[in-house]
């Protein structure tokens, strides 16, 4: 999947969007008490393997990096300190490093805003009711189960 194959920019709902960030925060949780860059980096890298290698079954690895690239771009004008990907790369190795060079603010929000913006390009793709569905296969601990009205 190339950028060019994502579709137009339509925003997701905004209910969508703030229960990313509130679940975002709750997955960063345990690394939180230690207060470093570095814990944060790898708890926010481990979450994003996790969420990857669920995707890539569903939509290949190519398909993941694509996404997480498109969401990189995005936060990049906020956060420029983010790398580029190659798209032949695992992205979470240079972001890792990127973040444990950031104050634990910066690493915070750079994550949500990345998982956020994930989300969403995913959304568009596949639709919000899926998407909630993938994550709480995900994060079943954290993010909530899909409403059977919306199934």
């Amino acid at each position: 999947m190339s950028e060019a194959m994502l579709p137009p920019d339509q925003p997701s709902g905004p209910a969508l969007a703030e229960l990313i960030r509130a679940v975002g925060k709750d997955l960063l949780a345990r690394a939180r008490a230690d207060r470093s860059p570095s814990a944060l980096a790898a708890v926010a890298m481990q979450r994003f393997e996790e969420l990857a290698r669920y995707l890539g079954q569903l939509v290949g690895e190519l398909g993941v990096h694509a996404l997480f690239a498109r969401s990189a771009a995005a936060a990049r004008s906020t956060y420029p300190w983010i790398p580029a990907t190659p798209p032949n790369d695992a992205p979470w190795v240079s972001l890792r490093e990127a973040m444990e060079t950031q104050d634990v603010r910066a690493v915070e929000a750079a994550f949500l805003d990345l998982l956020s913006t994930f989300v969403e390009l995913l959304a568009r793709l596949i639709g919000e009711d899926l998407v909630r569905r993938l994550l709480h296969d995900v994060w079943g601990e954290v993010f909530p189960q899909a409403s059977k009205e919306s199934t």
